[in-house]
Parts: C-alpha cells; structure tokens; sequence
C-alpha cells in the first residue's frame, strides 16, 4: 500500500488530480473494454471507443448491450453512494439492465455454482443467506478502521464469494472497488485499474481461487493492490510528455485557480516536478500568449487568468 501512496504523491506532484481530457477517454474506454473483457465479452478497445461515440459497430448484439450499459455506469460513478446497499443495486441494475437479467439490481432467488476449473465447481452461498451477508459486508465498509483501500479491495473479494446476483457479479465488485478508491483519491475515477486486471485475467481468476481455499483475502488483496499500482504508473507515463508542456499546465493551472489572483511561488507548487525557473517561463509564456494579467514585477508579480 506504500507504494500506491507514493504514486498517488507522485500523480499529487503532477497536477495530474484530474487527468487531461484524453487520458480520461482513454482510460474510461479501456476500463470498459477490460470489465466486460474479462467476462467474455469480445469487443475490441476501438470497439468500444466506436460504441461510446454513439456509432455503429458490427458486434453481437448482447454484447453491444454489456458495452452500453458499463459506458452508462461508469459515466454515474459519482452519483453512487459507496457505503449504500441500495445505491449499489441501483448500480446492478444499469450494469445488468437493456435485456441482460429479467430483474437487474434483484438478489439471486436460487443456487448458484461457478466454474473454477473445466471439470470442478464450487457452490456459492445459498439465496436465503444472500441479504444478510451483503448486509454484513456494508456494516465492514461502514464500521471497520481498515483504510478504503484495503476496504475496497476486501470489498471486491467478499462480494464475489458471496455472488449475490445471477449474473453480473465481477462487473458489479469492480465498479464498487473503483467507486470505493474514489474515496481514496478521485484520480482513481479516471485510472483504467480494469483494464489492468483484463491483462492479467488468468492470474485474477487464480488469486481469486487461492484466497478462496485458503479461506484467506491476502493472496487476492496482493494481486489487486499490485494491479492498481500498476494503473496509477500507467497514468504517470502516459501523461508525463502531456502535463511536461506549457499549455497543458497553464489549462491546469486555470482550471485550479480561475479567476483568483496568485503568485508565482502557489503556480510552483501546483507543479511540484519542474524547476521554479520553468514556472517563471509559463508565466511569461501566459502573459505574452494573452491568457494571464500581470501585476507588479518579479518577486512581487501577481498573476491573474483573463476569462474570456
């Protein structure tokens, strides 16, 4: 977990908080393209990219659906409640909705049993039990000092052993871990942690399994903990050259500061990985582009973004 906060540090030292437009495009795509991936679905990252823009794509028709839907629920991630049961059956039902379950955001009203290798199964916990077990779970989120992201990552394990849907349940625990991490860090509204798993997926479904007959979360809590620090590098070294130009900070930097006076030493520390030396250019390049006022002069500048 260390290492995750140092990435988060690393994004914070970045500006990198909310992530450049198209990384966020890209990142939202592929974290759809890896969610549904992982449970079949054979759409192709420009697939879904075509999906998202609203175009017509040459795809099996349920899987189009699965598309849809995810694009549709990761869209209103912001508007679930993650400590809410009730918020997240409303999640299943957008994930699962469109045709895809005859009740979408419903408990699973009989025995399931789930594939584990090609010739054994291992039974989930009976129906009746359901209810009070995702009760239990949402009483660990809302009651335990684990740190969120331990307890999203638990989250994510808990809630595909207890598989409390007919279909639909990983899709559900990674759109719930990724809702939870938001409240770790919003950056992790935009990292593509899904499509990291995706590539990884034989190694998923083994920690998974491992954790299971060991009747002990570790093996799966390192193999996903593993994988989102993966992700926040991944955001790191894609938009490194992006946030590394003039006019990608100084957007940053008008999106932190609006309309607000500040100096050259609070734009410095928006970006903590140049030189105050290549802070004093951006502000010169602002000023002579048009975009900034300024007041005063070199240690007393103030500066100052136009609104147009």
């Amino acid at each position: 977990m260390m290492e995750i906060a140092e990435g988060v540090g690393r994004v914070e030292g970045m500006a990198l908080a909310k992530p450049s437009p198209k990384s966020r495009r890209d990142n939202r795509v592929r974290t759809i393209q890896g969610s549904v991936g992982i449970e079949g679905n054979t759409c192709t990252v420009a697939q879904v990219e075509a999906i998202s823009a609203g175009k017509v794509v040459a795809v099996p028709e349920l899987e189009r659906i699965e598309v849809k839907n995810a694009l549709e629920a990761y869209a209103a991630l912001s508007s679930f409640d993650p400590f809410s049961l009730e918020s997240l059956l409303a999640a299943h039902a957008r994930l699962m909705g469109n045709g895809l379950l005859v009740l979408p955001g419903r408990f699973r009203q009989a025995p399931v049993e789930v594939s584990i290798t090609e010739t054994q199964t291992r039974a989930m916990p009976p129906p009746g039990v359901v209810p009070e077990l995702m009760d239990g779970l949402f009483d660990y989120l809302n009651a335990a000092p684990d740190s969120i992201l331990l307890k999203s990552v638990r989250f994510h394990f808990e809630f595909v052993n207890i598989h409390p849907f007919a279909d639909g349940n990983g899709r559900a625990a990674r759109l719930w871990q990724t809702r939870l991490l938001m409240e770790y860090h919003p950056v992790f509204e935009f990292l593509d942690v899904e499509s990291m798993v995706f590539a990884r997926r034989p190694e998923y479904y083994a920690a998974i399994r491992k954790s299971q007959d060991e009747n002990n979360a570790a093996p799966f809590v390192e193999f996903m903990l593993e994988r989102i620090q993966r992700s926040l590098s991944h955001l790191w070294q894609a938009d490194w050259t992006t946030t590394n130009s003039v006019d990608e900070r100084l957007r940053l930097a008008h999106e932190k500061f609006g309309g607000q006076a500040f100096a050259r030493k609070e734009y410095h520390q928006l970006f903590k990985s140049i030189s105050a030396i290549t802070a004093s250019r951006d502000l010169r390049w602002g000023v002579d582009a048009g975009s900034l006022n300024r007041t005063g002069d070199k240690r007393t500048a103030i500066y100052r973004f136009i609104q147009k």
